[in-house]
């Protein structure tokens, strides 16, 4: 992702857009009785669209935001959302080209991680929370909750930052073409 002034504004306007939608709709949204979460699986997206320090870049700032506006201690969605957007980036600067399914996927191993670890960070800055089994299964609904929407959301991010992305395939592709032509005319 090739990040300039208009790129960043318009990250910044998905990042607010996203956070607003989390804390106004989705969280009110219930089905099965589980809210719908959808942040852990736009700090993924945007680490595997755009590389690991805008992935960490974009992870804090949903977390920043989301702490402000949820009830609950500050910090650690910050820390959480930035570790899923950096690791989601690193995988991606790997040479890893997920497909959608992969996409989604990580999205909701991502949703299923930063549940269990806003959890731990939970009890162990001493909030009280109970454990059960249902909140088990409420996490695991969470998770194919965030593997279902993940679809649409990623459909979004990438006709909003079109511009930015660099499709890798098509480079390589064209690179070998060329180079075979070469090999034809020699």
């Amino acid at each position: 992702m090739i990040v300039t002034t208009k790129v960043a504004l318009r990250i910044a306007a998905l990042v607010l857009l996203f956070s607003l939608l989390q804390s106004a709709f989705f969280s009110l949204v219930e089905v099965l009785h589980v809210s719908f979460w959808i942040l852990p699986a736009c700090a993924v997206i945007f680490g595997l669209l755009g590389g690991s320090m805008v992935g960490a870049t974009v992870g804090f700032s949903i977390g920043f935001l989301s702490d402000g506006l949820a009830d609950g201690p500050l910090g650690t969605a910050c820390l959480v959302f930035m570790g899923l957007g950096y690791a989601a980036g690193l995988y991606r600067e790997r040479g890893a080209h997920p497909g959608r399914l992969e996409i989604a996927g990580l999205c909701a191993l991502g949703t299923l991680v930063a549940n269990v670890a806003l959890g731990l960070f939970t009890l162990l800055l001493g909030f009280d929370a109970l454990l059960s089994r249902d909140l088990l299964i409420d996490v695991v609904i969470q998770s194919v909750y965030a593997f279902l929407l993940t679809f649409p959301i990623y459909s979004l991010i990438t006709r909003v930052l079109r511009p930015a992305l660099i499709d890798e395939h098509r480079i390589r592709r064209r690179g070998v073409s060329r180079l075979s032509r070469i090999r034809r005319v020699i």
